[in-house]
């Protein structure tokens, strides 16, 4: 059997740790701050009351938690599985001998990051480091599912006729991401740095 990285890769169905299971709940556990924070930084933004603040920003945060989160690791699924698996088609036509590359390593990693092999002791940093890698798809998934929520509820006043902030709601729904997304970019960053320190 060949020692590229990406060979291993059927395998994960069996033994490794789709990353869903473990950062799903914890996005779930986090919504309440998560809602207070980005209500709060809405309000100001956007000129609200508090209680519609709240309200818009739980209802958009609900969404980006039960649609986008999953459909984000679905779509850094089918990426990992479809290059890993045209890679090892490539690699029994024509074997490439560079693999262990540090920089292929890298690339390996941050393609894995949605199914992660099984780690052990002194690994379980790259727990961590897949948490890292799929934060950035998953705040892409919820500022666009916060922006269509927020818009559709509050970008539209007099009636019918479209309020031209929706630029301004897009900023705020943005930076209001940026703000709790960074936070948890952060403390992920922490915990990897103390694992890191412990290997």
């Amino acid at each position: 059997m060949s020692n590229h990285p990406f060979v291993v890769l059927p395998l994960f169905a069996d033994v490794g740790i789709p990353m869903i299971f473990l950062t799903w709940p914890a996005m779930v556990i986090l919504l309440v701050p998560v809602i207070l924070i980005e209500g709060v930084l809405c309000r100001r933004w956007l000129g609200l009351k508090t209680w519609q603040a709240i309200k818009i920003n739980a209802l958009s945060n609900l969404a980006s938690t039960l649609i986008g989160v999953p459909i984000a690791w679905a779509v850094m699924l089918a990426v990992e599985f479809t290059t890993f698996g045209t890679m090892s088609l490539v690699d029994k036509i024509h074997p490439i001998q560079n693999w262990h590359s540090p920089i292929a390593n890298v690339i390996f990693f941050l393609l894995s990051s949605a199914w992660v092999a099984p780690v052990e002791g002194r690994d379980q940093w790259l727990v961590s480091a897949a948490t890292l890698v799929l934060l950035i798809p998953f705040f892409f998934a919820s500022y666009w599912i916060e922006y269509l929520v927020v818009r559709r509820m509050v970008g539209r006043l007099d009636g019918d006729e479209p309020n031209l902030t929706y630029p301004r709601i897009r900023t705020a729904v943005r930076n209001a991401n940026l703000v709790t997304y960074g936070a948890m970019f952060l403390a992920v960053s922490v915990w990897l740095g103390i694992l890191l320190r412990r290997r």
